[in-house]
């Protein structure tokens, strides 16, 4: 008996998500963890903010989310949804791990 189509879409989809994300993490390297948003870091500064790293991470990926999502303003992309979903995905869990849960 075959999977539901829904079930093999999606976890095509989430096949690819974690191909590109972990081809990107050799890429560019681990810049969660290091928290290497320097001009973030220098317009908070600038503005009077001391913002905790763990907080960056938070903000910074639910900017990269909303930029990838915004994007499809322009027409369909599939790399747009497909870092989408591993943005929202780090997401879910960074602010799980803030939260305390």
């Amino acid at each position: 008996m075959s999977i539901p189509l829904f079930e093999e879409h999606a976890l095509a989809s989430i096949e690819r998500v974690r191909q590109t994300f972990c081809g990107r993490g050799v890429e560019y390297g681990d810049t969660m963890r290091d928290c290497q948003f320097l001009k973030m870091k220098a317009v908070a500064g600038a503005l009077g903010y001391e913002i905790k790293p763990e907080h960056f991470r938070a903000l910074c990926i639910a900017g990269f989310g909303d930029m990838k999502y915004a994007r499809l303003l322009g027409g369909y992309k599939d790399d747009s949804i497909i870092d989408g979903i591993a943005y929202d995905a780090f997401l879910a869990e960074e602010m799980k791990v803030l939260s305390g849960r």
